[in-house]
């Protein structure tokens, strides 16, 4: 039987799934229109409040992971085990991330598996209904192409130096070198993007 993706030992995480960076694809925005529709059609549409691309992919002309990220927001009181269940029968069987219950939130991914990526990668973040940031993030970087860039150097710099080994890829085990080195900026922007967009997401 094949081992499951959060079954793979350090050294083959890293080389079955290596980081790449590509030049946007225009067919990332109908990719997610698309599973944003599979989703739907297999979830209770009274438990969804919101859903959106988010990360890098939405984001016209910005280096990217070649994977599509869709935040998608439940209501507090749906039955968020029977939510799972029905995300598993359109492929989103792998959680490649604890699951935190204050805030509740599990991040899921289909077009991985022991083999590598498939052609589609996509990253499912359920979380509750909140202000997240991510969604501020990515507005900001639409509106301000001048950080869009500067966030595309950045990326291929960490890369550089993970590649180097100045940056460690996999910090305790956890594959999350990449996303904490560029965590300063992140908060930076998301700062800055909550100051110009208000309250543009927050929960009414």
């Amino acid at each position: 039987m094949k081992k499951k993706v959060t079954e793979l030992t350090q050294e083959e995480f890293q080389k079955t799934f290596p980081i790449i960076l590509t030049e946007h694809n225009q067919n990332y925005k109908e990719w997610y229109e698309v599973e944003k529709n599979n989703i739907l059609s297999v979830v209770d549409k009274n438990d969804v409040i919101r859903i959106n691309h988010i990360g890098s992919s939405a984001i016209e002309g910005l280096i990217a992971k070649p994977i599509i990220d869709i935040l998608l927001e439940i209501d507090g009181s749906c039955n968020v085990t029977k939510l799972l269940s029905d995300l598993k029968t359109i492929g989103f069987g792998e959680e490649l991330s604890t699951r935190t219950e204050d805030p509740f939130r599990v991040l899921l991914a289909k077009g991985m598996s022991s083999d590598g990526f498939s052609e589609k990668v996509y990253f499912l973040h359920v979380r509750y209904l909140g202000d997240w940031k991510e969604l501020y993030f990515r507005d900001f970087l639409i509106a301000h192409p001048d950080v869009a860039r500067e966030y595309g150097e950045l990326k291929e710099n960490i890369l550089k130096d993970i590649e180097s080994g100045k940056i460690e890829r996999m910090p305790n085990g956890q594959p999350n070198g990449y996303s904490q080195a560029k965590l300063s900026f992140v908060e930076k922007v998301s700062m800055m993007a909550k100051e110009e967009f208000k309250e543009r997401y927050k929960p009414c």
